[in-house]
């Protein structure tokens, strides 16, 4: 295994980087939706570059399973070795330049920053929502489930655009929803998801339910090859 290759199950510890992740968009404290009663979309399928405002990172939507997606997401940031005097990835355009330019590698572009979810869609109020379950980690106690997720309003605008809208846990419609640190019981996401379901239906057209879209742009058929060599270059699959 090359040094800065990791494996599958390796780069799904290196996730300290979610953190960071969760401080700049609000976490939901259940998930929304059955993933067993989930379908994915295929049109979603494969690699996107997801602009959140600040930067543009390059995510993987790699079926799991009929249901759900394992989605795997890189930064992109310059190699070790590499002799590459500034890299911004600031937008979609500035990933698929620095895809197109540069090497996967060392000598070129690599990620040390790898996230990972396991991802579906529900129907509520005639929306479709997507959660981001966290996968990797464990609890202290030895137990695997994840003390938040992410939920999007999601938006086609074109084939090959999508916005994704999280939904803002502070919204006023929430504030007499029973809140974890309230919560006397031992499974809050398997006793409220429901009322959060009823919740997010009652106001689903309400605008200030969401905050600001991210936008996912597919990778062009062209560049799906230097895609997959940064992904392959950060996590080894076989």
């Amino acid at each position: 295994m090359r040094p800065n290759t990791r494996s599958i199950s390796g780069a799904m510890l290196m996730l300290m980087i979610i953190p960071i992740f969760a401080g700049v968009l609000a976490c939901m404290p259940v998930p929304v939706g059955n993933p067993e009663r989930s379908r994915i979309d295929p049109d979603i399928t494969g690699a996107w570059i997801m602009e959140d405002g600040r930067d543009a990172d390059l995510y993987l939507y790699q079926p799991f399973d009929k249901r759900s997606w394992l989605v795997v997401g890189a930064q992109i940031e310059k190699g070790s070795e590499a002799e590459i005097d500034e890299l911004e990835i600031e937008s979609a355009e500035d990933a698929l330049a620095a895809l197109r330019k540069y090497p996967a590698g060392a000598a070129g572009i690599t990620s040390t920053s790898t996230i990972a979810f396991k991802v579906w869609l529900t129907k509520l109020g005639g929306e479709v929502f997507m959660t981001w379950e966290p996968v990797g980690g464990m609890n202290r106690d030895g137990s695997f489930t994840p003390e938040y997720w992410f939920v999007f309003k999601v938006v086609k605008e074109t084939g090959d655009r999508i916005s994704l809208y999280h939904i803002d846990p502070t919204y006023e419609g929430f504030a007499d929803i029973t809140k974890p640190k309230d919560y006397e019981g031992d499974d809050y996401p398997g006793d409220m998801r429901r009322t959060w379901e009823r919740a997010i239906r009652k106001y689903v057209k309400d605008s200030e339910l969401y905050g600001d879209p991210w936008t996912l742009h597919r990778v062009p058929a062209e560049d799906v090859e230097k895609a997959a060599d940064l992904f392959r270059e950060v996590i080894e699959f076989e």
